[in-house]
């Protein structure tokens, strides 16, 4: 068999085998559709404007004066508020392209700092605030837990469905290399004789 029909058969071998293999893998089994997604988010971002609100209420700089508290508290305080704004810009970004891993990265790292400084906060509210103020504080946190657990499952799934898509096209950047690097190198035979 010369290496011309070789090439052939390789080659109508390698067409055949990409149209039994589908293009795109399937999807995750958990993978949530983007509307579920944009809805999640929306979810995050209401729970998480709710405290915009409570955290303007507060006022770390009277429990430092008046009861001794930690100044830790009014920078946690500066912090929380500034994270709260990031959140929401990132939510909003999201929103917008609920597939990106990279947004849904920095949404959910954006949450987890909040969600620590809130709690910190909330330490300080229960030995200086008022008690409606902690106790609401305290809700919100509680109320912020449920739907992070789920964005965060969302982006579990994410990261292993894009793993996937990743190997899969790996493996067909492998085996396309390996049919073309069997293939005769087009023109050799002519610049040999030449020289």
């Amino acid at each position: 068999m010369t290496a011309v029909k070789l090439a052939a058969l390789i080659s109508f071998g390698a067409a055949a085998y990409s149209f039994q293999q589908p293009l795109t893998p399937p999807q995750a089994t958990g993978l949530e559709t983007p509307w579920d997604v944009v809805q999640t988010v929306s979810d995050l971002q209401h729970n998480t404007e709710q405290l915009q609100p409570l955290l303007s209420t507060m006022n770390p700089q009277r429990w430092y004066d008046q009861k001794g508290a930690p100044t830790t508290y009014i920078l946690q305080w500066q912090t929380a508020q500034q994270q709260l704004k990031d959140v929401m810009v990132t939510a909003k970004l999201l929103a917008q392209k609920p597939s990106s891993l990279s947004l849904s990265l920095d949404v959910y790292f954006r949450l987890e700092a909040l969600d620590v400084t809130t709690r910190s906060l909330d330490e300080g509210a229960q030995k200086y605030a008022d008690r409606a103020t902690a106790d609401k504080l305290g809700a919100l946190i509680a109320h912020n837990f449920n739907s992070r657990e789920r964005f965060r499952d969302y982006l579990r799934d994410l990261a292993q469905n894009s793993e996937q898509n990743f190997k899969i096209a790996d493996e067909e950047a492998q085996r396309c290399r390996g049919i073309i690097s069997k293939e005769p190198a087009p023109n050799s035979t002519r610049r040999s004789k030449r020289q």
